[in-house]
């Protein structure tokens, strides 16, 4: 059984920075800082950052203005 894209980005774990960027509204230097933060989750491969989801999400939940 083969996937359709559709169903491969709806089950993608991690994303990119540029991907990142779309979702955020900061720039590039503000989005470098955030990532780089202690209690930012990501993952480096190499020179690669990808950001998990999941981590995210969590992230963004428990930062967020109340």
């Amino acid at each position: 059984m083969t996937m359709s894209l559709v169903q491969v980005e709806n089950q993608r774990k991690c994303i990119t920075m540029k991907e990142l960027a779309e979702i955020l509204p900061l720039g590039r230097n503000s989005l470098y800082k955030l990532v780089g933060r202690d209690d930012f989750p990501k993952l480096t491969v190499g020179k690669k950052i990808l950001v998990p989801v999941a981590g995210l999400d969590k992230f963004l939940a428990e930062n967020s203005l109340k």
